[in-house]
């Protein structure tokens, strides 16, 4: 039986020590808001860090995007219904910056 519970105190000790992310630094408020858009703490932190609020993050996930992509495409100053009618219209990020520089625009989905 001791080594049952020896056994028992090691396993949840490892599985602590694997845990995701948590909701640490963030406010009930914001805790909140993450959960309302459906994110749990690794992704909410994964997307706060990486300077999106809970909406901007439900935006961009709907529409689609991947917090890398998401994160691309904001930083060259795309919104997300912008970067989803470039995208809808088979441009890649590069393309898009090009075509927007030269005063054209995708057609809007």
């Amino acid at each position: 039986m001791k080594k049952l519970s020896t056994a028992m105190v090691i396993l949840i000790l490892s599985a602590c020590a694997s845990a995701p992310a948590t909701w640490k630094g963030m406010s009930e408020r914001d805790i909140s808001a993450w959960k309302d858009i459906g994110f749990n703490a690794e992704l909410a932190q994964a997307w706060h860090g990486a300077g999106f609020t809970p909406e901007q993050s439900s935006e961009w996930s709907k529409a689609g995007f991947k917090l890398d992509s998401a994160m691309e495409w904001k930083n060259q100053s795309f919104n997300t219904e912008e970067a989803s009618n470039w995208q809808a219209g088979g441009f890649d990020l590069k393309t898009a910056i090009e075509s927007r520089e030269k005063g054209l625009s995708p057609v809007k989905k």
